[in-house]
C-alpha cells in the first residue's frame, strides 16, 4: 500500500512523452493547449493610432484657431499633412496624420464651421504609438499556454488562424460487474444502475479529453480482456471500474498481466479507494478503480486528472486550498489519508457534509471541494488547517 504521493510521482514518470500536436482552426482550439510559441509578424499597434474621437493638431498649436483639412475615419490613410494652423479630424482607432503629435477629444473643441478653438489647454495627447504594446517579432504566446477567448483574439492579430496544439488524450470508460443494469433500465433487486461509467466520461469531459462511454461488461476475464484489448486500439487511456481488489470476480489485475502492461501498484493509502490499479504497456495508460460511486470518484480526480492534465502538458499543480474546519471531526482509524466532502462557508470554512461512505455518492451533491485527514491523524480541532481540493 503506498501514499498518494508516491503514486502521483510513478504516474507523472511513467508520462514523459506527449501524444503529439495538431494543427486546428481557430474556433476548435478553446482551452486546447499551445504546442508552439508564437511570435508577432506586426508591431502593436502597427500605426499611431488615435485613442480618441477628436481632432488631430500639432501640440504648439494647441491655443490657437485651427483650420480642418481633412476627415479621418477609422481604416482610411490620411492624405494630408497636419501643419502650422491645420487640423484634422479623426475616428477612434484612426491613423494619426504626418504632422500631428496630439489628439484632443472632441468634447474639449469648440467647432464654427471649418474653423476650431481648444478649451481645455490640459488635454492629454491621446495617441497610441506604433509598437507601444509589443514590437514585430517579439514573443506573443509561449507554447503550454491553455488556449482562452483573449488567445483567441492574440492569435487572429497575428495572422495564427491554424496554431499548432497538442492532441487530446483519448480515454475510454468500462464498468464490470453481473450485476450493473443501464441508467435507462429498472434494476430487480440485485441488480444496480450503472452510474459509473456516466460519471466518469461526464469528469474526463470536463477535463478536456475525448471520451468514449464502453458500457458495462460482464464478471467475465475473457469477455473484460477483449473489451480492454480493443479499447486498447482507440484511446490513450483505458479506466476499468469494479473488479480492482482480490476477490473471485476480480479480473483487472489478470487482465492487465495478459495484455502484457506492467502494474506499478494495486494499493492506495487513501479512504475511500484503496484497491486501485495503475498499468502501462507501450504507450498506453491503464486504470483499474473501484467499483464504488464515491471511490472511483475520488480516485479520479487524485490519480487520473493528473495524468490527463500531464499529457496535454498543462503543468498546472492540483489545486488545494488552506482552510480552517468549522468543527471537531475524528475518526477511529488513521492508517490512510481520508477524503470527505465538504462545503466552504462565506467566512472560508470547511464544513463537513454528511457522508456515510464509498457507496453514499449523494453526500458530493452539494459538495465544493474534498477536504483530507492526513495519516496517522485520528482527530481534527475546530480551527485546525486542513487541505482541500475544489470539485
Amino acid at each position: 500500500m503506498i501514499r498518494l504521493e508516491d503514486a502521483l510521482e510513478i504516474i507523472h514518470n511513467s508520462s514523459v512523452n506527449s501524444l503529439g500536436c495538431e494543427r486546428l482552426s481557430l474556433d476548435l482550439i478553446t482551452d486546447r493547449v499551445l504546442a508552439e510559441d508564437v511570435f508577432t509578424d506586426t508591431d502593436f499597434p502597427s500605426f499611431d493610432k488615435s485613442a480618441m474621437d477628436g481632432y488631430a493638431i500639432r501640440v504648439e498649436d494647441i491655443d490657437k484657431k485651427l483650420k480642418l483639412i481633412e476627415f479621418i475615419p477609422a481604416g482610411t490613410k490620411p492624405e494630408n499633412t497636419v501643419t502650422s494652423g491645420s487640423c484634422s479630424k479623426i475616428m477612434t482607432g484612426a491613423m494619426v496624420p504626418e504632422g500631428a503629435d496630439m489628439v484632443v477629444m472632441q468634447e474639449d473643441v469648440t467647432v464654427v464651421g471649418d474653423i476650431i478653438s481648444i478649451n481645455n489647454l490640459k488635454s492629454r495627447a491621446n495617441i497610441l504609438k506604433q509598437g507601444e504594446d509589443i514590437k514585430s517579432g517579439a514573443l506573443l504566446l509561449k507554447k503550454g499556454t491553455v488556449i482562452t477567448p483573449i488567445h483567441i483574439g492574440l492569435l487572429a492579430s497575428v495572422g495564427m488562424v491554424n496554431p499548432l496544439v497538442f492532441r487530446l488524450p483519448k480515454v475510454s470508460v468500462i464498468s464490470t460487474g453481473n450485476e450493473l443494469v443501464p441508467p435507462n433500465e429498472k434494476p430487480v433487486s440485485p441488480q444496480i444502475r450503472n452510474s459509473n461509467s456516466v460519471q466518469l466520461v461526464s469528469l474526463s469531459d470536463s477535463i478536456g479529453a475525448e471520451t468514449y462511454n464502453r458500457g458495462q461488461v460482464i464478471d467475465s476475464k475473457e469477455a473484460i480482456f477483449e473489451t480492454v484489448k480493443d479499447a486498447m486500439t482507440k484511446s490513450d487511456i483505458v479506466v476499468l471500474t469494479g473488479g480492482a481488489s482480490v476477490g473471485d470476480y476480480d479480473f483487472t489485475a489478470e487482465v492487465f498481466e495478459k495484455l502484457n502492461a506492467k502494474i506499478h501498484f494495486s494499493r492506495l493509502a487513501i479512504q475511500p479507494g484503496k484497491p486501485v490499479l495503475f498499468a502501462t504497456v507501450d504507450n498506453k495508460y491503464l486504470f483499474g478503480l473501484s467499483g464504488n460511486p464515491v471511490s472511483s470518484y475520488v480516485q479520479f480526480q487524485l490519480l487520473v486528472k493528473p495524468l490527463l492534465k500531464n499529457l496535454v502538458e498543462k503543468y498546472s499543480e492540483t489545486k488545494i486550498l488552506r482552510l480552517p474546519i468549522g468543527f471537531d471531526k475524528t475518526r477511529k482509524k488513521a492508517e490512510r489519508m481520508l477524503f470527505f466532502p465538504v462545503k466552504i462557508s462565506e467566512n472560508m470554512e470547511v464544513e463537513p457534509l454528511e457522508y456515510h461512505g464509498s457507496a453514499h455518492l449523494n453526500s458530493y451533491q452539494n459538495a465544493d471541494g474534498m477536504a483530507s485527514f492526513p495519516i496517522g491523524v485520528n482527530e481534527l480541532k475546530k480551527g485546525t488547517i486542513i487541505d482541500v481540493r475544489p470539485i
